[in-house]
């Protein structure tokens, strides 16, 4: 019994731990997010209107887009129509918040997490706790982000992202060294364009324009006469 016990929590804890590292790597899909859509899934919950409100003001002190988007009870196909959007943020009752999002094809995250990622007055350690009820933190202060420069390294891509998302002032003179994240706009086309199989050890082959075959498919010109022919 005791072994078999051992065992079920040894099982448990491991699940936990799981699904912990789950909700963090989501919460860096978040951070690296440009455009994130606000899923309203209830309109009758009290505090729907202002936690909209609020999460349209964290994505602007980020400098992210968002759109609030209403489509009833969601599923993945509803949410595989919005396809500009890099992760999603869905209000609802404290029931409905999801914690299985792995057929889901963008990151689906509560308000709890949305906060932790994108309010930078706010720390989160696994002990303090997690909570489904966004109505205690309607009230919290958005504080600003640094604009000293600093940058971060995304744990999930390994690209290099500016805190905020703005352009970091410096009162240094001109000719001083200073950080600089290369960024083209033709990268956000190339992200969403999908190339198929690797062709690039055929790109130098000269290409030749060659006769094909001719005849039906029961004997082509290019085939020996089948003995019944003959």
């Amino acid at each position: 019994m005791a072994g078999q016990s051992s065992s079920k929590l040894r099982r448990l804890k491991s699940s936990s731990w799981r699904q912990l590292r789950r909700r963090l790597f989501l919460l860096e899909k978040l951070r690296d997010a440009r455009t994130i859509g606000i899923v309203v899934g209830t309109v009758g919950i009290k505090g729907h209107r202002e936690a909209v409100t609020r999460l349209r003001m964290l994505c602007q002190t980020a400098s992210k887009k968002a759109y609030a988007i209403s489509v009833g009870k969601i599923n993945v196909a509803k949410l595989s129509n919005f396809s500009e959007i890099d992760a999603f943020v869905l209000i609802s009752c404290p029931f409905g918040v999801l914690l299985e999002t792995n057929d889901y094809f963008k990151p689906v995250v509560s308000i709890f997490e949305a906060e932790m990622a994108l309010n930078p007055t706010k720390s989160w350690a696994a002990e303090a706790g997690w909570s489904a009820e966004f109505g205690q933190i309607l009230d919290d202060q958005i504080g600003e982000h640094e604009e000293d420069g600093r940058v971060e390294v995304s744990l999930v891509s390994g690209n290099i992202r500016v805190d905020g998302g703005k352009t970091a002032k410096s009162d240094e003179p001109d000719g001083t060294d200073k950080q600089i994240a290369l960024y083209s706009a033709g990268d956000y086309f190339k992200e969403r364009t999908w190339h198929g199989l690797d062709d690039s050890i055929r790109i130098d082959e000269e290409l030749k324009v060659t006769e094909g075959r001719s005849g039906i498919a029961a004997g082509y010109a290019t085939e020996a006469p089948s003995k019944n022919e003959s």
